[in-house]
């Protein structure tokens, strides 16, 4: 086998394990879920409410927030 070929080899095997790992990685990530934004909290009516789109409250006129999922809970007690 001469260079050029032994480079070619490891040019195909370095984009095979490459392809590989990005198709596993996009098959890993969960789907996307469309944003939602809330008012924060301030005491309007609007406290809680979700919207579409980030813009400002229609009850205070504050900015809305984007809101995160809440983070998951442990089923362990410590004890």
């Amino acid at each position: 086998m001469c260079n050029s070929d032994r480079r070619r080899f490891l040019r195909l095997g370095v984009l095979a394990v490459g392809a590989a790992g990005l198709a596993g990685a996009a098959m890993a990530q969960e789907p996307a879920k469309p944003k939602v934004y809330v008012c924060p909290p301030c005491g309007c009516a609007a406290d809680g409410k979700e919207f579409p789109a980030p813009g400002a409250c229609p009850e205070c006129g504050m900015p809305l927030i984007e809101k995160t999922p809440a983070p998951k809970r442990s089923s362990f007690s410590g004890g």
